[in-house]
């Protein structure tokens, strides 16, 4: 399952990469936009193995479409997350929720302690995997989602996503993105078992970067 909203620049610009970069490789299960919502989360998070979410986070919960919560300690099923590897492109949320879903029967667990910080051009609102600031510090990340995909395990995958930060980091010079990528790279954290992992998926890349996304109201 991928969960993608589009309702401001921060979730726009994570998700287009998802959509860029990762969407080709997994399933319908994806709840883009006004579709990432609870009612229908809950409805759909029990098939499969893997949730993948863009969101605003605190440390005991992350958001969909609009903040609708989707996920918050105490308030949602076991059931829900059993068994899963979930990785969460939000802020704070392996401080408390992390550690809950691993209690809850979720098998990895990998987000960040504190905020996730990066660049997102409003220019870009349309196009963003075509941003060139955004990308400095989300693509170190699509790798580490298509790590996952590709069969390797939750430590792997998080091995992945440090590579790809200190490989930007010995080729930044703007002090700015230098500090975001080390931020990052410092508060990323994985739970659960180390060698989680789901079943490899096919690799598929888009020819072609997908279509401009509608304009979203108040952007």
């Amino acid at each position: 399952m991928l969960l993608l909203p589009d309702s401001d620049i921060p979730t726009r610009s994570a998700s287009g990469f998802l959509l860029r970069y990762v969407v080709p490789r997994v399933g319908p299960a994806q709840l883009i936009g006004p579709l990432d919502r609870r009612p229908i989360f809950s409805r759909l998070v029990r098939f499969g193995d893997l949730i993948i979410g863009v969101g605003h986070g605190e440390p005991d919960l992350f958001g969909g479409q609009g903040d609708d919560i989707l996920l918050k300690v105490g308030e949602y099923s076991g059931d829900e997350v059993k068994g899963k590897f979930v990785k969460l492109i939000s802020c704070q949320t392996a401080d408390l929720l992390g550690p809950d879903l691993i209690r809850n029967g979720a098998v990895a667990f990998q987000g960040y302690s504190e905020d996730y910080l990066w660049v997102a051009d409003l220019d870009y609102s349309s196009t963003p995997w075509d941003d060139p600031l955004a990308g400095k510090c989300l693509l170190p990340v699509m790798g580490a989602v298509n790590s996952i995909l590709d069969g390797n395990t939750n430590e792997e995958a998080f091995d992945f996503e440090v590579r790809g930060y200190n490989s930007n980091i010995s080729q930044e010079t703007d002090e700015l993105i230098l500090a975001f990528l080390k931020w990052n790279r410092d508060h990323l954290v994985y739970l659960g078992k180390p060698d989680a992992r789901v079943n490899s998926k096919p690799r598929i890349g888009l020819p072609m970067s997908p279509p401009p996304l509608p304009p979203v109201i108040g952007i």
